[in-house]
């Protein structure tokens, strides 16, 4: 006779614990988005395979601005399920705002420059 314990290991497994719906659980009722990655990377510890939580976890990278990390989820979720709607949808609005901020960047770093610039020949001409 099989033990139900085998059989709950077998079917139920657990990380720290927790099965990778009591890990989901946590993440939606989490409001920081660190911990929410953190519980979502253990649901994906225990079912990588899922395309839905690979785009969650890009959202929350997308709230703290880290559109490199939000694309490779959402590119992961993709992976998985190539006719996903939402991860395509959130994978190129994240990859705009990764242009934008890398445009204002620049854009700062060349003002910058200017201002520097500027200060080096006012320094030349007050010294002359």
């Amino acid at each position: 006779m099989i033990s139900l314990g085998f059989l709950d290991s077998l079917f139920k497994k657990k990380v720290e614990g927790k099965t990778a719906e009591e890990w989901y659980a946590l993440a939606v009722r989490e409001t920081d988005p660190e911990k929410k990655i953190e519980y979502f990377d253990k649901v994906l510890k225990l079912k990588p395979d899922f395309a839905g939580v690979w785009n969650l976890r890009g959202l929350e990278f997308v709230v703290l601005k880290r559109y490199e990390e939000a694309i490779a989820s959402f590119e992961k979720a993709l992976e998985i399920r190539p006719s996903y709607p939402e991860a395509k949808y959130n994978k190129e609005d994240a990859e705009t705002e990764l242009r934008k901020m890398k445009a204002a960047e620049a854009k700062a770093r060349e003002k910058e420059a200017k201002e520097e610039e500027k200060e080096e020949t006012t320094v030349e001409r007050t010294e002359v």
